[in-house]
């Protein structure tokens, strides 16, 4: 799965470079494939961090010992799994989460 986190950042660059620093250092803890900073291409976000994990808890695993910044003005984070239909493989798509209603 890649994990995408877009946010926008209001601080210096070599804030933003010890934080990066920071969740890349978290993300070999947990063993979560850092992809690196980006600069996408949407005007709304500033940057990008990307992820590849095994799953959303692995994910959630690195961040729960971050502290987001306060130059870190708002994020958006979106998950991207394998598409895996065309090879007739993949259990169940899309996960059961999201199609859970109480």
């Amino acid at each position: 799965m890649i994990v995408i986190n877009y946010f926008d950042w209001s601080g210096t660059r070599d804030g933003l470079m010890r934080w990066v620093e920071a969740v890349r250092s978290e993300c070999e803890k947990n063993n979560v494939g850092f992809k690196g900073l980006y600069g996408p291409s949407q005007v709304k976000f500033n940057w990008c961090i990307i992820h590849e994990v095994d799953s959303q808890e692995q994910y959630h695993r690195t961040w729960m010992n971050l502290t987001i910044p306060a130059e870190v003005t708002h994020q958006v984070i979106h998950y991207f799994w394998p598409d895996k239909s065309f090879a007739r493989d993949l259990p169940k798509y899309p996960p059961t989460h999201f199609l859970e209603v109480a």
